[in-house]
Protein backbone atom coordinates (compact mmCIF):
# COMPACT_ATOMS: atom_id res chain seq x y z
CA UNK A 1 0.00 0.00 0.00
CA UNK A 2 2.71 2.44 0.85
CA UNK A 3 4.02 2.00 -2.95
CA UNK A 4 0.70 3.16 -4.42
CA UNK A 5 0.76 5.78 -2.26
CA UNK A 6 4.74 6.84 -3.35
CA UNK A 7 3.44 6.21 -7.40
CA UNK A 8 0.80 8.90 -6.70
CA UNK A 9 3.42 11.45 -5.02
CA UNK A 10 5.50 10.97 -7.80
CA UNK A 11 3.29 11.39 -10.65
CA UNK A 12 1.84 14.49 -8.79
CA UNK A 13 5.33 15.99 -8.15
CA UNK A 14 6.18 15.21 -12.19
CA UNK A 15 2.93 16.65 -13.42
CA UNK A 16 3.51 19.65 -11.06
CA UNK A 17 7.03 19.84 -12.36
CA UNK A 18 6.00 19.98 -16.33
CA UNK A 19 3.01 22.62 -15.34
CA UNK A 20 5.47 24.81 -13.81
CA UNK A 21 7.54 24.44 -16.68
CA UNK A 22 4.99 25.05 -19.11
CA UNK A 23 3.90 28.12 -17.07
CA UNK A 24 7.32 29.38 -16.87
CA UNK A 25 7.76 28.96 -20.82
CA UNK A 26 4.44 31.08 -21.40
CA UNK A 27 5.75 34.12 -19.31
CA UNK A 28 9.07 33.65 -21.36
CA UNK A 29 7.87 33.83 -24.71
CA UNK A 30 5.21 36.73 -23.48
CA UNK A 31 8.12 38.66 -22.17
CA UNK A 32 10.25 38.33 -25.46
CA UNK A 33 7.01 39.35 -27.67
CA UNK A 34 7.00 42.69 -25.32
CA UNK A 35 10.43 42.92 -25.88
CA UNK A 36 10.94 42.11 -29.35
CA UNK A 37 7.68 41.85 -31.30
CA UNK A 38 9.11 42.08 -34.60
CA UNK A 39 11.10 38.34 -33.74
CA UNK A 40 7.66 37.33 -32.87
CA UNK A 41 6.40 38.09 -36.32
CA UNK A 42 9.24 36.22 -37.76
CA UNK A 43 8.28 33.38 -35.90
CA UNK A 44 4.89 33.48 -36.18
CA UNK A 45 5.71 34.26 -39.94
CA UNK A 46 8.10 31.15 -40.28
CA UNK A 47 5.05 29.03 -38.35
CA UNK A 48 2.10 29.74 -41.13
CA UNK A 49 4.71 29.39 -43.78
CA UNK A 50 5.88 26.17 -42.59
CA UNK A 51 1.91 25.11 -42.52
CA UNK A 52 1.36 26.21 -45.71
CA UNK A 53 3.99 24.93 -47.55
CA UNK A 54 3.22 21.39 -45.65
CA UNK A 55 -0.22 21.42 -47.05
CA UNK A 56 1.00 22.02 -50.45
CA UNK A 57 3.10 19.23 -49.70
CA UNK A 58 0.55 16.92 -49.16
CA UNK A 59 -1.54 17.74 -51.56
CA UNK A 60 -2.26 14.82 -53.85
CA UNK A 61 -0.79 14.61 -57.39
CA UNK A 62 0.38 12.26 -60.36
CA UNK A 63 3.72 10.43 -59.47
CA UNK A 64 6.89 12.60 -60.19
CA UNK A 65 8.45 10.20 -62.63
CA UNK A 66 5.49 9.96 -65.07
CA UNK A 67 4.94 13.86 -65.19
CA UNK A 68 8.85 13.94 -65.70
CA UNK A 69 8.54 11.04 -68.48
CA UNK A 70 5.55 12.98 -70.20
CA UNK A 71 7.35 16.28 -70.25
CA UNK A 72 10.64 14.86 -71.96
CA UNK A 73 8.47 12.79 -74.17
CA UNK A 74 6.75 15.90 -75.62
CA UNK A 75 9.65 17.70 -75.67
CA UNK A 76 11.11 15.03 -78.03
CA UNK A 77 7.90 15.22 -79.92
CA UNK A 78 8.45 18.96 -80.18
CA UNK A 79 11.82 18.55 -81.44
CA UNK A 80 11.64 16.06 -83.85
CA UNK A 81 8.38 17.83 -85.55
CA UNK A 82 11.14 21.10 -85.49
CA UNK A 83 13.65 18.87 -86.97
CA UNK A 84 11.28 17.99 -89.70
CA UNK A 85 10.62 21.13 -90.35
CA UNK A 86 13.56 22.29 -90.73
CA UNK A 87 14.28 19.40 -93.66
CA UNK A 88 11.36 20.53 -95.24
CA UNK A 89 12.44 24.18 -95.79
CA UNK A 90 15.89 23.12 -96.95
CA UNK A 91 14.15 21.67 -99.95
CA UNK A 92 13.70 25.37 -100.77
CA UNK A 93 16.53 26.76 -102.95
CA UNK A 94 16.33 29.87 -101.38
CA UNK A 95 16.59 28.78 -97.71
CA UNK A 96 19.17 27.13 -98.51
CA UNK A 97 21.19 29.47 -100.61
CA UNK A 98 20.53 31.30 -97.53
CA UNK A 99 21.80 29.40 -94.66
CA UNK A 100 24.55 28.19 -96.61
CA UNK A 101 25.79 32.57 -96.78
CA UNK A 102 25.34 32.27 -92.89
CA UNK A 103 27.16 29.43 -92.13
CA UNK A 104 30.13 30.79 -94.38
CA UNK A 105 30.13 33.97 -92.82
CA UNK A 106 30.16 32.33 -89.46
CA UNK A 107 33.02 30.68 -90.53
CA UNK A 108 35.28 33.19 -92.30
CA UNK A 109 34.68 34.93 -88.68
CA UNK A 110 36.17 32.18 -86.43
CA UNK A 111 39.08 31.52 -89.12
CA UNK A 112 41.50 33.80 -89.75
CA UNK A 113 41.68 33.87 -93.74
Amino acid sequence: MATGMQDVDVEDSTFQLILDQLEELAVTVVEEIRERPGVALAIVAGLVGAILGARLASRRRAPAPARAVRRKAQGVGDAAELAGLGLRLLRNPIVRGLVIAAIERQLRRRVPG
